[in-house]
């Protein structure tokens, strides 16, 4: 293996560190991110949510494990405005929710998607 020159190193570097964030496909009021192959994390789009206004309660009707079919809930949201439930995109098993939604419903009234994700899926 060749050893790179610091020039090399550091346009690596460089280029590892200002790539532009992923690209978020929007279904139906649900965004989906591709983290790995075959491996995504969802969460309620912002137009949905301010659609909704303030939310002050969330319900995820589904378990780390379940497998879901494309169209399944996965996602009940409610605000002063409405209920609706939202459906994911995509089929697969859940490998992972985001339980402080439960704990904390506020959170996902937050623009910042690190902390408003709703579950990870591994897609069939």
């Amino acid at each position: 293996m060749a050893t790179q020159t610091i020039w090399q190193r550091l346009t690596t570097w460089w280029q590892h560190r200002h790539q532009t964030a992923p690209e978020l496909t929007i279904t139906d009021g649900v965004w989906l991110e591709q983290r790995d192959q075959g491996h995504y994390r969802l969460g309620l789009a912002n137009d949905a949510r301010k659609q909704m206004g303030t939310l002050s309660f969330v319900d995820l009707p589904i378990l780390s494990g379940d497998h879901l079919a494309a169209g399944d809930d996965i996602l009940e949201v409610e605000s002063d405005k409405a209920v609706q439930n939202f459906q994911t995109p995509t089929a697969g098993t859940v490998v992972k929710i985001n339980e402080t939604l439960m704990d904390n419903p506020e959170t996902i009234n937050t623009n910042d998607q690190a902390a408003n994700w709703v579950l990870e899926l591994q897609a069939d």
